[in-house]
């Protein structure tokens, strides 16, 4: 398995990639429902994605510490966590299209 370390390691930075993405547009998406001042539906949007921002480097922090460790296990679980954090952004964006 270590010798698929970056293999991993470039999959988990393009899901990171993808991840934030998703966020950063999903962002004023989660906050219009419960909003309707503009002012605040700004200044949530800014918050919710300085909070995307912390949660990016997160991960990536956690991805390369586990590449230059050399930890295989840990990367997998950085990737599942990523997966799943991508999963459930489309989760909440199919919700609030039926919503709609």
């Amino acid at each position: 398995m270590e010798r698929y370390l970056f293999a991993i390691f470039a999959g988990n930075f393009i899901l990171v990639l993808v991840d934030a993405t998703l966020g950063y547009h999903l962002a004023p998406r989660l906050i219009r429902p419960g909003a309707t001042d503009p002012e605040t539906v700004a200044r949530l949007t800014g918050g919710l994605r300085r909070l995307l921002s912390c949660v990016v480097a997160l991960y990536m922090f956690f991805n390369c510490f586990a590449y230059f460790r050399g930890n295989v296990v840990l990367i997998l679980v950085v990737g599942g966590v990523i997966f799943l954090d991508i999963a459930v952004q489309l989760a909440v964006r199919w919700k609030l299209r039926g919503a709609k």
